[in-house]
């Protein structure tokens, strides 16, 4: 991995994509608002004292955890998940706030930057972290077989690697709405990023970090845009949701519906 690079308006961070992007390549992206954080599932992170407890093991209580949480909600909620296959079940979790096995990435750099710029708190940089989307390394689910498979495939105990799935597009269960708008997709089976498979990282400084979501909300990337599914709208319009009319999006000429 390259040093970190630092970036403070919205033409440094696309010059620097454009230098790294190449037709032969191509790239995963994910936008952390905390600089210190690291790549991790959110799994990871709900189990991470087991895991300083006994890390030779953790695969197993890993792998144990994800079993449990489906096998509970296949038992209590048949009706929406009886016949859906395992990945399908945590992509739909993770959707809704379950801690899964799944780390959310983009194929788009301006989403990435657009999550990297919140939590805009003094002294709280942010990151957008960038892997090559290496077929060598990391296994593409693109097929309904592969699709299929059980959870102890994608998450084995022994011998890990990592895989990239992203829901079909006529899903029933998962909004598809708002992972096509912000061009999501789910990398697992290793419960966080090593070093080792980080191309580049972006440091966006704590002090740019409304003026860069400005500039993103003028080329259509807003909160409004990322998240325009009804959840979406509830939640930032919550009593502690920020309003910032600067970001919001204007009426169609003043008229309602």
């Amino acid at each position: 991995m390259n040093s970190p690079i630092e970036i403070t308006d919205l033409e440094d961070y696309i010059g620097y994509i454009r230098n790294i992007a190449t037709a032969e390549k191509s790239h995963l992206y994910r936008g952390q608002e905390d600089a210190e954080w690291q790549v991790t599932s959110s799994a990871f992170r709900r189990l991470e004292e087991k895991y300083r407890a006994s890390p030779h093991s953790f695969s197993y209580v890993y792998l144990d955890y994800l079993s449990k949480i489906i096998y509970e909600v296949k038992l209590n909620y048949p009706s929406t998940y009886r016949n859906l296959f395992p990945l399908e079940c945590l992509a739909h979790l993770q959707h809704n706030g379950v801690a899964t096995g799944l780390i959310d990435f983009t194929f788009n750099p301006l989403i990435a930057l657009w999550f990297a710029c919140g939590y805009q708190k003094e002294g709280i940089d942010g990151k957008v972290i960038v892997l090559e989307n290496d077929r060598d390394i990391i296994e593409q689910i693109e097929t309904p077989e592969k699709l299929e498979r059980g959870l102890e495939t994608f998450f084995p105990v022994n011998n890990a690697e990592w895989h990239l799935w992203s829901p079909a597009l006529d899903s029933q269960f998962v909004d598809t709405q708002r992972m096509t708008r912000q061009h999501s997709v789910f990398l697992f089976g290793l419960p966080e990023v090593g070093d080792e498979m980080i191309a580049s990282e972006i440091v966006i400084p704590y002090v740019h970090k409304r003026q860069l979501r400005v500039e993103l909300a003028k080329v259509g990337i807003s909160e409004q845009t990322l998240f325009a599914d009804l959840l979406g709208f509830f939640d930032r319009n919550t009593p502690q949701h920020v309003y910032d009319s600067l970001l919001s999006e204007p009426n169609t000429e003043g008229n309602l519906p």
